[in-house]
């Protein structure tokens, strides 16, 4: 079982290889892909997965980009619901990069660290602030690409 869970390792590792290779190759998909790394939290594979699974950032509206990926809150006011908002839909891959992104960025980013604590002060729940991160990284991606520059890392204030 563990040699079968290695190889399988080894091969996924391969097949991510490849995909950022073929990235590289393109230089319209490659000037994308380096503007994502400058994001906190993403890494190649996040930001590969956002490149190909997300081809519209960079050219939405503010709060497009949430909704699409599915981390925009929505109302559902209805009997003992009244008041709470509902994420719900979207691409389901890069949501999940994102998720990894967001726990990532919420801990090692000092601007999103002290976003994520604040919310917890407050007595949010911990899915609720994971999302709000997720939901600002996506905003920050689509924001990145829009103006063909990195982010620029900030600190906490």
């Amino acid at each position: 079982m563990r040699a079968q869970i290695a190889t399988l390792e080894r091969a996924k590792a391969k097949l991510a290889a490849d995909i950022v290779r073929r990235l590289q190759a393109q230089p319209d998909l490659l000037a994308r892909f380096r503007l994502l790394l400058s994001l906190p939290g993403v890494g190649p594979i996040v930001a590969a997965t956002l490149v190909i699974r997300m081809p519209e950032l960079g050219a939405m509206r503010r709060g497009q980009a949430a909704s699409l990926i599915g981390v925009a809150p929505f109302d559902r006011d209805s009997g003992q619901w009244k008041g709470l908002r509902f994420i719900s839909g979207g691409r389901a891959r890069p949501r999940r990069m994102l998720y990894l992104a967001a726990l990532q960025a919420k801990r090692c980013s000092p601007t999103l660290k002290a976003f994520a604590e604040g919310l917890l002060a407050r007595g949010k729940p911990a899915k609720l602030i994971t999302v709000a991160v997720m939901r600002k990284l996506i905003e920050a991606a689509n924001l990145v690409l829009q103006r063909g520059q990195p982010w620029l890392k900030q600190p906490a204030t």
